[in-house]
């Protein structure tokens, strides 16, 4: 293993247990580190963090898990982070397989399994040195590549997001341009957002049209088109931290209007269908807007087949329910003539 010098690295432990945090302290320091913060909850360090430049941080999952996921996506998406590139590892004794699952799509890149010891927290901090996986921009999440398989449909550019870590422990800090570095990661996410965003809201649109043209509207219709003006409230913010609104600005607020009369009159029970093609229609250029490049025939097929596999995914989902239900009612069925049987085998033999 290559000789790392952690000595310029700045450290952030954030648990609530004081006796985890002495430990993992004396752990880093073992290791070399010099600057460490210590904060005993995700709450408490959420401002610190955010305005901070950590290079690596240390969240425990156990003592708080809603806090210290909500934080994690906080530092991956919110525009007042000043390194959303942080290394994070999350720390737990029980890594469930779903508690695996929200640390990962919370956007951390390790989840570490305590008791910790200098090896295995060395081990960790050399593999995201020498092998971190890139980072992925969707609509609602920006973090390490989640996928173990390749992407179908469009293939969306993954970044290599700086990792002040790697600069740091390998000594090449001094010799690179960090803000410079940071701005184009940034820019890069916000160019990704925007295009992602455009096409998840014409998902949404697409996918809810069927339902809310429905009598009654169906509920999941019109839970989809109620998430549509959140999306476009984020793009909107990022056009204008980019300084482009121009079309993509007018476009996105008349559809946000749009979504939001479409709930409305979903509720009250009646949608009418040249409403929901003026979405579609403001769908479609919104996405023209913010990719004048690519053609809007590939856009649209993209939204087609996200529509189609979603589609498949809950039929799936509830034919399986439905096939564990019906399983288990047969084994009841066979559980209770059987109890029916020893009642009467007692009865006789009383």
């Amino acid at each position: 293993m290559p000789d790392y010098d952690f000595s310029l690295v700045d450290a952030t432990i954030i648990d609530t247990q004081s006796n985890s945090q002495r430990v993992m302290r004396e752990v880093l320091a073992r290791l070399g580190m010099k600057k460490t913060a210590v904060h005993g909850s995700a709450q408490d360090a959420a401002e610190a963090v955010t305005a901070a430049t950590p290079d690596l941080i240390l969240l425990d999952i156990d003592g708080e898990e809603p806090e210290a996921l909500r934080l994690i996506r906080r530092l991956r998406n919110e525009p007042d982070t000043r390194n959303p590139y942080a290394c994070i590892v999350a720390t737990t004794w029980q890594p469930t397989p779903l508690l695996v699952m929200r640390v990962t799509n919370a956007g951390a890149d390790d989840l570490l399994v305590k008791p910790v010891s200098p090896k295995k927290v060395q081990d960790r901090l050399a593999a995201l040195i020498e092998s971190r996986k890139k980072f992925v921009v969707t609509a609602d999440y920006t973090g390490p590549d989640r996928r173990k398989s390749p992407r179908e449909g469009a293939q969306v550019p993954l970044l290599d997001a700086p990792n002040t870590l790697r600069l740091k422990a390998t000594n090449r800090w001094a010799h690179i341009n960090a803000r410079q570095l940071m701005a184009e990661a940034n820019h890069f996410v916000n160019e990704q957002k925007l295009l992602r965003i455009s096409v998840q809201v014409a998902f949404l649109i697409e996918f809810a049209a069927t339902g809310l043209a429905a009598r009654p509207p169906e509920r999941m219709a019109v839970e989809h088109v109620a998430r549509v003006p959140a999306f476009l409230d984020d793009l909107l913010r990022r056009l204008d931290d980019l300084g482009e609104p121009g079309p993509a600005e007018s476009v996105a607020k008349s559809l946000k209007m749009m979504a939001e009369r479409l709930r409305l009159h979903a509720e009250s029970g009646a949608v009418a269908a040249e409403e929901l093609e003026s979405a579609r229609s403001l769908a479609r250029d919104l996405m023209q807007a913010v990719d004048t490049v690519r053609p809007l025939d590939a856009m649209m097929a993209e939204v087609a087949a996200a529509v189609t596999g979603y589609r498949t995914r809950l039929e799936q989902m509830a034919q399986a329910k439905a096939e564990a239900a019906k399983a288990e009612a047969a084994r009841a069925a066979t559980v209770v003539p059987a109890a029916n049987g020893d009642a009467a085998k007692e009865a006789v033999g009383s």
